[in-house]
C-alpha cells in the first residue's frame, strides 16, 4: 500500500518568481541529502497561486522515518521555509492507493 501526503499552500501574488528559487533551494537539498522529492503541481483553478507538493512513500512507515528526519535536520527546515508560502495557508493531507 503506497501512500501519498500533499502538503498544500498559496504564494502571495507577485512571489512566484521568488517561490521558484526557494523550491530549487529546496529540491537541492532535499536531493542532495535523500530525501524524498515531491511531485509539484500548480493550481490552474481553485485560489490563486495554489501549489501542491505530493510525496509518495511506500508505505506509513516510509513516511514516519522521512518526517522523523525532518524534524532533527535544521537545514531541511530552513530550506522549506524559504518557499515563500503564505503563513497559514499549508495544509497536510495524508492518502493511501487503493487498488
Amino acid at each position: 500500500m503506497t501512500v501519498q501526503i500533499h502538503v498544500d499552500g498559496r504564494v502571495a501574488q507577485g512571489r512566484l518568481a521568488a517561490f521558484a528559487e526557494g523550491l530549487e533551494r529546496y529540491l537541492g537539498y532535499a536531493r542532495e541529502h535523500g530525501y524524498t522529492l515531491p511531485r509539484v503541481l500548480q493550481g490552474l483553478s481553485g485560489p490563486m497561486n495554489s501549489i501542491r507538493l505530493a510525496y509518495t512513500y511506500d508505505d506509513l512507515a516510509a513516511y514516519e522515518e522521512h518526517e522523523g528526519r525532518t524534524l532533527q535536520d535544521a537545514g531541511y527546515a530552513a530550506a522549506a521555509s524559504g518557499m515563500e508560502f503564505v503563513e497559514g495557508t499549508i495544509t497536510y493531507s495524508l492518502f493511501r492507493t487503493v487498488e
